[in-house]
């Protein structure tokens, strides 16, 4: 391999990283293969788009679900007939062959079910994105915000909706010698993510904008911003199951990011 080819080649550490972001979308438990992904907070009983019974949260915060033995379901591999507990971490089987798992606490909880075939159906071969380039990993910190801040933002419900959304920091980096400060939400618990738009959202990426997750870590703290690591969000694999948030307000960044992903690919289009 000449010196030329080994300067452009991506690092052994961002081939690792695609790799695993593939996982992420067509791995056993892959993105790709969710059909229902529902939120369960409050004891009014609801149901969830997709998964039987109806899902509520005890006056002591656990999370229940009410169904008869003719809905299929089961939980922790026990047929549901009557209202049982379903303890974070629960596996749930379901009709057709679909299965999925229950996760939260204090209160608030997720429900994710899969169909292992959803992905064949879909015919998503791949994802396509900017060549990597080094010119676009940058040194930035995270800057606190007030405590208990929500901002309000868009989501992508059908119709649109808006939700104040968690948002304990902001992300500040500098580009070009401009400082550009960027509102970090926790739309689940524990991820930190910035939904940013640039000039190439609409001309080369998706009009929504991309994603850019990292690590939880205190106001102050350096972070390594990579947008060679941005990406799609979640909502592109399947519209109608994840209704993700947009780019708050001032989040634009007034340049063409050209890294991180760009489409997704399917059948012959890879």
């Amino acid at each position: 391999m000449s010196g030329t080819e080994q300067a452009s080649r991506p690092p052994a550490e961002h081939e690792a990283w695609r790799r695993s972001r593939w996982e992420e979308i067509a791995g056993p438990n892959g993105k790709a293969k969710v059909v229902a992904n529902g939120r369960v907070a409050g004891r009014e009983p609801r149901t969830v788009a997709g998964v039987p019974g109806r899902w509520s949260v005890t006056e002591a915060g656990a999370l229940t679900v009410t169904a008869t033995a003719g809905d299929g379901l089961r939980v922790n591999g026990e047929v549901v007939d009557g209202t049982v507990e379903v303890p974070s971490g629960s596996s749930l089987e379901l009709p057709e062959g679909r299965a999925g798992f229950a996760g939260g606490a204090d209160g608030f909880y997720g429900l994710v079910v899969m169909d292992p075939l959803a992905l064949e159906r879909s015919g998503l071969s791949g994802v396509d994105a900017y060549p990597y380039d080094p010119a676009w990993v940058f040194e930035g910190r995270y800057r606190a915000a007030p405590e208990g801040r929500r901002v309000e933002v868009g989501r992508l419900t059908s119709p649109r909706s808006t939700e104040a959304v968690l948002a304990p920091v902001d992300l500040v980096v500098t580009i070009d010698g401009t400082e550009h400060v960027l509102t970090v939400l926790e739309d689940m618990p524990g991820q930190r993510l910035v939904v940013f738009t640039d000039e190439t959202s609409g001309d080369g990426t998706p009009e929504i904008g991309r994603w850019l997750v990292l690590p939880p870590l205190d106001p102050g703290s350096a972070v390594t911003v990579d947008f060679n690591r941005a990406t799609l969000s979640h909502h592109h694999l399947s519209p109608t199951v994840f209704t993700c948030p947009l780019a708050p307000a001032g989040n634009h960044l007034p340049m063409r990011v050209e890294a991180g992903e760009r489409a997704l690919t399917r059948g012959s289009d890879a």
